[in-house]
C-alpha cells in the first residue's frame, strides 16, 4: 500500500520540460520560419509582377475592344501619328481596373502602310510597379500579348502623357 510519502514522490517524479528543452524547441522553430520565409518572399514577388502583367494585358486588350468599338459606333479614325487613350477613358465601359489603383494610358499607332491593324503601346503603374510593353492587334491572329512578369519593373516612371503622346491625339 502506497503511503503519503510514496504518493508525493511519484507526484514529484512527473515534471514538465525544461527550461532548455523548450528554448531549443524555439530556436529550431525560428529557423525553420527563417528557411520558409526567404522560400516564400520571392515567389510573393513574382506573383505580385505577373498579376501587374495580366492587368497591363487587360488594359491593352480594352484599348483594342475601345478602337472596335468607337470605330462602329463613331467613325473613330485611327491618325497616322497615333492615339493616346488614358486608363480613366478604358475604364468607361472598357475596362475592369480599379482607376485608382492603376495609372497609365496606351498608346494606339498604325502598323505601317495599314489602317485596320494597330500596335498597341501600354504604359502603366501602381505606383510599385511599372509596365511598358506592346501588343499587337488581334486582327493580325497574333494576339499574345508580350506583358510578362520578368517585363514589370519596380518604379513609378511610366512617363508622362504630354511627352509620350506628343502630337498625338489624347482620349
Amino acid at each position: 500500500m502506497d503511503t503519503k510519502c510514496d504518493i508525493e514522490e511519484k507526484e514529484n517524479i512527473v515534471r514538465g520540460f525544461t527550461l532548455v528543452e523548450l528554448l531549443a524547441v524555439i530556436v529550431v522553430l525560428a529557423i525553420v520560419m527563417l528557411l520558409a520565409v526567404q522560400a516564400v518572399l520571392p515567389q510573393m514577388t513574382i506573383a505580385r509582377k505577373n498579376a501587374f502583367a495580366i492587368e497591363a494585358n487587360a488594359v491593352i486588350e480594352a484599348a483594342q475592344s475601345y478602337v472596335v468599338t468607337e470605330a462602329l459606333t463613331s467613325d473613330l479614325i485611327i491618325p497616322s501619328q497615333g492615339l493616346c487613350v488614358s486608363t480613366n477613358t478604358l475604364a468607361d465601359g472598357y475596362w475592369k481596373g480599379d482607376v485608382s489603383k492603376y495609372d497609365g494610358f496606351v498608346v494606339i499607332k498604325p502598323k505601317v502602310g495599314n489602317q485596320t491593324n494597330y500596335l498597341y503601346q501600354v504604359y502603366l503603374t501602381n505606383q510599385k510597379y511599372m509596365a511598358n510593353g506592346v501588343g499587337l492587334d488581334k486582327a493580325t491572329g497574333q494576339n499574345q500579348v508580350s506583358i510578362i512578369g520578368n517585363d514589370i519593373k519596380e518604379g513609378d516612371a511610366i512617363g508622362n502623357i504630354g511627352t509620350v503622346c506628343q502630337g498625338m491625339d489624347i482620349k
